[in-house]
């Protein structure tokens, strides 16, 4: 079958993951073009479009979802809206690209799933980190065996509790307000860390949770630890804190030959490598069982470069695999998203059962 010149898309919100990671790859991909833009207030799309010399306004959803030139839309909506959209997507028969966290629950997810499945349609997730250089490079590092068989994972991640989370239940953010994100950081924005754990070692196919709400000031959980084994039998470990004196953003991948440690959330941090410098280095036992002397080790460092808006290479992916080009391929897709999810789902369900009330199990 011939490749399609051009994919074109159409846009549903345009707020600042649009603006900041991956709207601008909807025209600068090769092959893409970006149709327009609905947003609820139509001057933000305006301005938007304006701005970036791209697309156009439309007045509608359904003259969006309706417009012929338009072959894959982006749901750039908050999770709240994620469901509705989502699915009109699919019945008008459209591809669909959904940010994350899929949906409010695992019910509205399974729905979201059911839809594309009936149209015959694809719906990737933005788990766009599967698509930056940044990873793609680790994760081929990895596959190599530079540090070895992969053993575990441990992610640490902390941040301070804000002024905003303290404001009264409707002025708070909107990523700790349940009924808009679905629970709090961790559902919706640390998604994807697990989702890269998932990427670089393997999906997480048993795990148990602890979560608590340390501070009290919204309902969803604030403190989560998390124990698990991926589908490759490396062992996953960590913990998130949303209330602490300080950041701290610490991803670790070791293996038996050395180890790769990295910063999440700075993407322009380089990726430290450490390795055996004689990778048959055998190890001798000591005293209590310790090691007599530890073997010598070499470290570098991985740079990879920084794309302006990280989005953009899952834009590429995502393009290619819809012009038919032979070998593309995005990973991140929505049964990859619900692995997920399952995991941030079960989390939610232990808070909501810790605060008496009933919730779906996934």
């Amino acid at each position: 079958m011939a490749q399609k010149e051009v994919i074109r898309w159409g846009v549903i919100g345009c707020g600042d993951v649009v603006e900041t990671k991956n709207g601008p790859g909807l025209y600068l991909a090769d092959g893409s073009e970006l149709v327009g833009i609905w947003n609820r207030t139509k001057q933000k799309a305006v301005d938007w479009c304006e701005r970036h010399g791209h697309g156009r306004a439309f007045d509608s959803l359904n003259e969006l979802l309706n417009c012929p030139d338009i072959d894959i839309v982006y749901v750039a909506t908050t999770p709240n809206c994620h469901k509705e959209h989502a699915i009109a997507v699919a019945e008008a028969g459209k591809d669909c690209y959904l940010e994350k966290p899929i949906a409010l629950s695992w019910g509205e997810a399974q729905e979201i799933k059911a839809a594309f499945e009936r149209a015959g349609k694809r719906c990737f997730v933005a788990h766009y980190r599967r698509g930056m250089p940044r990873y793609r490079e680790l994760k081929q590092v990895l596959d190599a065996g530079k540090i070895g068989t992969v053993r575990g994972v441990q992610v640490i991640r902390t941040q301070r509790q804000t002024a905003e989370e303290m404001l009264p239940e409707a002025e708070k953010p909107w990523r700790v307000r349940p009924e808009v994100s679905g629970g709090s950081h961790f559902f919706e924005g640390d998604a994807h860390m697990l989702d890269l754990i998932a990427f670089l070692a393997g999906t997480i196919t048993d795990f148990n949770l602890k979560v608590d709400n340390c501070t009290g000031f919204y309902p969803g959980e604030d403190t989560v630890t998390l124990s698990g084994e991926t589908e490759n039998r490396v062992m996953v470990s960590g913990i998130w804190c949303y209330a602490t004196y300080k950041a701290i953003d610490r991803f670790l991948i070791y293996g038996d030959k050395g180890s790769v440690e990295f910063s999440y959330y700075d993407n322009a941090a380089p990726i430290r490598i450490e390795v055996l410098a004689d990778g048959d280095a055998i190890a001798h036992e000591g005293v209590m069982g310790g090691v007599r002397k530890e073997a010598e080790l070499v470290q570098e460092e991985l740079c990879p470069p920084v794309e302006s808006y990280p989005g953009n290479g899952q834009i590429r992916d995502i393009v290619d695999v819809l012009r038919g080009v032979p070998g593309a391929e995005c990973t991140s897709t929505l049964d990859n998203a619900m692995n997920t999810l399952r995991i941030t789902w079960a989390a939610h369900e232990l808070r909501a059962k810790q605060r008496g009330e009933a919730c779906e199990t996934a």
